[in-house]
């Protein structure tokens, strides 16, 4: 169960690292933490010529990204050990350590005692570090990070998109009360006049299974209140939960959940749209399982409280609509990566802003997140800004579909991402893949059960994932993917004038009104700014743009289309891509890898327009 930390007093550990590389591995667990070269003291004392001391390395940033932070290190794929020193003073019952993302593989440890390990490089995990931690200023923090590509990994070795390695996201100290609120879901239910407001609170309570708190006392109970609707109610236990935090835990938590429901008129509710995107604080607090002391004799934490800012709103579909509150909306989209130059993957708040403020300039209210979760600070903007959004799973290309290890590792990552932004309105898409084999019998069974694994962790959003079209002998377009038959919206991936055919072909598509909704999900041409040409001339800015009027044209009288998200916002970093124009980057943005526009940009923004 994902630990929730956006709305708690964290003590923040980004800033200034050690980093060690170990392209030839040779700092294994023992050789790391049994004295011979990187962990600290060194054997033999400090005139022993040891190789590497893992807290006097490289400076390093976190978040950062070591092929963006360290000079010749811009290629390098591989193990690298960072280190830092923690302070601790003791003033919590318990404490996590909390990561927003390790690309791709962390093995921790804290003061030489390994916490755990996890696989996957956009999700958050956690380690309790509560009997792990010393009250001192220099508690030993060292992370192996491995960011190698193989096929066993998801996603697999081979991708369209550079591999930034390094602790790409926020790194936190957590301290929590011995009871505490691990998680909550907020569910939202439209009928008639009323607003059904359900939520789900996960308490983690060591003493439950004790009966020393029992986590079923009404009195302890979790409150929820939402302040501007001048309502409160309390949540009822509704059953024990247990769980391995993450693939590689050596532990699990477990406690109660409690359920409750409450339903306004809805007059008195103001929803959750696109065109007014309205949010209201909602708070779930708990007592605490009685006063406790720390060492000092002073009052510990007591009671625990989450404040998640959330909207109403339900997302459905009907024939091939798709609906928000019951209400037909077109998907006006673009695609985009997590990535700046100078900074890979490791985005500032002013780049996510940036970011929204393209998608404003283009007239979007929708954006597809490509290829993997994206940080959860850009779901929480889109719900201020109104944006609908599709969120990913890396499941691309040659996923090894037949291993049992990728199959629960593909698991895990669906509902790290689930369980991390299931509170978002603007979240109303689940992609479970981009562009696998849909002949692949494997594939084919795998991708249903995901599917129903989504909906087992969160039925209130619609499930979809981008895949290819087919071509019959007399040249119609159709949908022959297997997998349609278990999404709610089929994504299609298709480049009709650019790798095959002519951007009108699209037209040959076989129209079906009644559905399933079918949303473009890429489509697009490249083009290097400031290559002005003939519009028959390929990479120019002009063969881009009229790309582009040729295509909108096509698209534009299928009815089974509910909305599009070209390919792309802006230029990228992919090693694939080598030609003059290219030159690692993929060019079929609609600006530059540095925000310039290209001609097709404006294209889009008028086609949006209804211009």
């Amino acid at each position: 169960m994902h630990l929730h930390t956006c709305s708690r007093e964290t003590t923040p550990l980004s800033g200034t690292w050690q980093a060690v590389p170990d392209q030839y591995e040779q700092f294994g667990d023992e050789g790391a933490f049994g004295g011979d070269g990187i962990y600290d003291p060194p054997r033999g004392g400090a005139d022993y010529p040891v190789d590497a001391v893992v807290d006097d390395g490289y400076e390093i940033a976190v978040p950062g990204c070591w092929n963006e932070e360290l000079s010749g290190f811009e290629q390098y794929e591989g193990a690298m050990w960072y280190a830092r020193r923690v302070d601790w003073d003791g003033r919590s019952d318990r404490a996590f350590l909390r990561f927003g993302a390790v690309n791709y593989r962390a093995d921790v440890w804290l003061n030489g005692e390994h916490l755990g390990s996890h696989e996957g490089g956009f999700t958050p995990f956690a380690f309790e570090v509560t009997d792990r931690l010393d009250e001192r200023t220099d508690n030993l923090l060292v992370v192996r990070v491995d960011d190698s590509r193989e096929d066993r990994k998801l996603p697999a070795e081979r991708t369209d998109w550079f591999t930034f390695g390094g602790i790409t996201r926020e790194v936190d100290l957590v301290p929590v009360p011995r009871r505490y609120l691990r998680n909550v879901k907020v569910e939202t239910d439209l009928a008639g006049d009323d607003v059904t407001v359900t939520v789900r609170a996960w308490v983690d309570d060591p003493d439950a299974n004790r009966g020393e708190n029992g986590g079923t006392d009404a009195d302890s109970a979790p409150t929820v209140t939402i302040p501007d609707l001048d309502h409160s109610w309390a949540l009822d236990a509704a059953d024990a939960w247990e769980t391995t935090p993450h693939d590689g835990a050596d532990s699990t938590v477990s406690g109660t959940i409690y359920e409750g429901t409450t339903t306004f008129d809805a007059e008195t509710v103001d929803l959750w749209t696109p065109e007014d995107p309205q949010l209201y604080d909602l708070t779930v607090d708990i007592e605490g399982s009685g006063s406790s002391e720390d060492d000092d004799g002073d009052d510990a934490i007591d009671g625990d409280e989450l404040t998640e800012r959330v909207g109403f709103r339900t997302v459905s579909v009907e024939g091939s609509d798709v609906l928000v509150n019951g209400e037909p909306v077109t998907l006006r989209g673009i695609s985009l990566h997590e990535e700046a130059d100078g900074r890979g993957r490791s985005l500032r708040s002013v780049d996510r802003a940036k970011r929204f403020d393209w998608i404003a300039d283009l007239g979007c209210n929708f954006a597809r997140l490509a290829h993997y979760p994206h940080h959860e600070a850009m779901a929480r903007r889109a719900d201020e800004a109104g944006v609908l959004l599709w969120t990913e799973v890396p499941a691309y290309w040659t996923v090894e579909f037949d291993d049992p290890a990728v199959r629960d590792n593909y698991r895990q990552q669906v509902r790290e991402v689930v369980q991390r932004d299931w509170n978002r309105p603007s979240v109303a898409l689940w992609s479970i893949a981009n562009e696998t084999d849909h002949e692949d019998e494997t594939r084919n069974e795998v991708l249903p059960e995901i599917a129903a694994h989504v909906r087992s962790l969160d039925d209130t959003r619609l499930v979809t994932a981008a895949c290819f079209v087919d071509e019959t002998d007399e040249g119609e377009i159709v949908l022959a993917d297997p997998l349609a038959d278990h999404l709610d919206v089929f994504g299609i991936n298709e480049y009709r004038g650019w790798y095959h055919g002519e951007p009108d072909d699209f037209e040959r598509f076989d129209d079906d009104p009644s559905g399933p909704p079918v949303l473009v999900t890429e489509v697009g041409a490249g083009a290097k700014r400031g290559n002005d040409g003939p519009a028959d001339e390929r990479w120019t800015e002009q063969s881009q743009a009229e790309f582009y009027r040729r295509q909108l044209a096509a698209l534009d009288g299928i009815e089974q289309c509910c909305g599009l998200s070209p390919w792309i916002l802006f230029d990228f970093r992919s090693p694939r891509r080598q030609n003059p124009y290219q030159r690692g980057y993929n060019r079929k943005g609609l600006r530059d890898e540095n925000g310039h526009e290209k001609a097709a940009f404006d294209v889009l923004r008028r086609y949006y327009e209804g211009d």
